[in-house]
């Protein structure tokens, strides 16, 4: 069964399974979900603790062995399977085996990295999840992190505006750690007020929130985005040219040589003005795409934007962004008046389509 991140703790109280996994790429979520179910796991009373990492040379056996054998500390027991590939060596035949004879009393817990799209349709995978709560951590991004944004705050007492969020959001670029330690400053800075307050018939009542805003939000948080320089120029191609120039921001106040930016954009603009000499030569018929590519290396994961761009752009364009980069590049050495900065903001808006030099 799938559980959500967000599921899991009432999940836990609700019931238990015999088995459970935790994979996917975002480390915060993936190591507070591991650290939830250990906590349940010894509330329940599987006092005792196995660990055991899957590598490549790793004996299957001493699983089953671990499941069979009888504890002289605990009746109760925890038998964590760190899986670093997301996939077994022995194709799970082991895993398979353990799932059909479950043993009592034993609580297996799968820790795994990605696991692939053809892996979930494996015979050992759909073992795993007729048995097992499956928790698959993803990064998250966008409306959906504003929504988490609001929960963690939340939780800490904190009342923000959707500015706000969005501000953190923005700061953070999809990382959830940084997140967190930025709602952890937060919470410090303005801690909750006391959660002691009763009514007057006794009862609980809930924290206030206290509401910050924008200023207050603006001051305390930090810029953590880590920006990619190899990321900078595909993300003006794909016409964000918001986060672009936010990047580029970034790339600035971390003391980035402008010249190794521009360096690397007058590569990748030689590169597609060539490829679209290629495509739409002097004579007006346009060639084929993969006769323009033919001899040039693109990564498979930005072929797809590559194409896009060729299709949607003209030599012209390349060319003349590359009159504009060596005029950046005379700035950045002072043989010219300008701030090479400013144009390679302009650079990255004719990139993205957003505006003309």
């Amino acid at each position: 069964m799938q559980i959500r991140p967000d599921q899991l703790r009432n999940n836990l109280k609700a019931r238990q399974y015999p088995l459970y996994m935790v994979c996917g790429e975002e480390p915060l979520q993936h190591r507070e979900a591991v650290d939830m179910l250990r906590k349940a796991a010894k509330y329940y009373g599987y006092e005792e603790r196995e660990s055991y990492t899957a590598d490549a040379g790793f004996d299957w056996n001493l699983l089953l062995i671990a499941a069979n054998e009888l504890s002289l500390f605990a009746s109760k027991k925890l038998i964590e399977l760190h899986l670093p590939s997301g996939k077994p060596a022995d194709k799970g035949a082991a895993l398979i085996q353990y799932c059909e004879n479950l043993p009592p009393d034993i609580i297996l817990l799968i820790i795994a990295g990605k696991v692939e799209a053809a892996t979930r349709k494996s015979k050992w995978y759909k073992a795993v999840d007729n048995v097992a709560g499956i928790i698959s951590v993803w990064p998250i991004e966008g409306q959906q992190l504003n929504q988490w944004l609001q929960r963690r705050l939340q939780a800490k007492g904190l009342a923000l505006g959707v500015d706000s969020i969005q501000l953190i959001n923005d700061r953070v670029e999809g990382n959830l750690l940084a997140a967190d330690q930025e709602i952890e400053k937060l919470s410090l800075l303005y801690p909750p007020l006391s959660s002691t307050a009763a009514s007057e018939n006794g009862q609980q009542m809930q924290p206030q929130l206290i509401s910050l805003d924008y200023e207050q939000v603006s001051e305390a948080v930090f810029d953590n985005a880590r920006y990619n320089l190899f990321d900078l120029f595909d993300c003006a191609l794909s016409g964000d040219l918001k986060r672009a120039s936010r990047m580029l921001y970034g790339l600035q106040r971390e003391g980035l040589s402008i010249i190794l930016i521009m360096s690397l954009f007058a590569r990748e603009v030689r590169m597609l003005a060539k490829m679209s000499a290629v495509l739409y030569p002097a004579t007006g018929q346009q060639l084929n795409i993969d006769a323009a590519m033919k001899g040039v290396y693109i990564f498979p994961k930005r072929k797809s934007l590559i194409v896009q761009t060729l299709r949607n752009t003209r030599p012209e364009l390349w060319q003349n962004l590359l009159k504009h980069l060596l005029q950046a590049d005379k700035m950045a050495k002072g043989a010219q008046a300008g701030d090479p900065w400013d144009m390679m903001q302009l650079i990255l808006a004719r990139v993205a389509g957003k505006s003309y030099l």
